[in-house]
């Protein structure tokens, strides 16, 4: 299976393509990579041998053809529209979401324990859940369902300090 994602760079079509390529699928990313933060999650994908980059949709087309089995992701800021081997769409609407390279200025949070409480008060669902869910669908061709979990104190602070960690590193960048 091939997927194509775009743009792969935004912040959650980064979080897909990694996820993809740990599981030892072939991706084509489109992303016009057009600023520091696109280029620096580049580095921690772009040399995977299952990776292929293209600026543009356009370039894409050129040089590879659509394969049998293929899927393409868009990302919007609302959702996924998932595009299946045989060109069927599903739209898939994003609860709010949180996670690594997300850009926190939407928050107002100015430190770990203010995120916090933005992700509590606002039930926001953090990335890899979301993402767990929506490949397990991918992977066996059904609908997406979202499940519910129940988040642990210790799961939640650590995730905050992961997603702060990426903060501070993109404010260096």
């Amino acid at each position: 299976m091939v997927v194509t994602i775009h743009p792969c760079f935004h912040w959650i079509g980064f979080h897909i393509t990694s996820s993809l390529l740990q599981e030892g699928m072939e991706v084509v990313g489109i992303d016009p990579i057009s600023d520091r933060k696109k280029d620096l999650l580049y580095m921690f994908v772009g040399r995977n041998s299952n990776f292929q980059h293209f600026y543009n949709i356009e370039d894409k087309e050129n040089h590879i053809q659509r394969t049998k089995g293929e899927w393409e992701i868009e990302i919007w800021e609302e959702g996924l529209l998932v595009k299946g081997e045989n060109y069927e769409e599903e739209w898939i609407e994003f609860p709010l979401l949180y996670g690594e390279w997300m850009d926190l200025h939407p928050t107002e949070s100015e430190d770990q324990s203010d995120l916090k409480r933005w992700i509590l008060d606002k039930e926001a669902v953090y990335i890899g859940d979301f993402l767990e869910d929506f490949l397990t669908s991918l992977f066996n061709q059904e609908t997406f369902n979202r499940r519910e979990r129940k988040l642990e104190e210790e799961t939640l602070n650590e995730r905050i300090k992961s997603l702060w960690c990426c903060d501070q590193m993109l404010k260096k960048v």
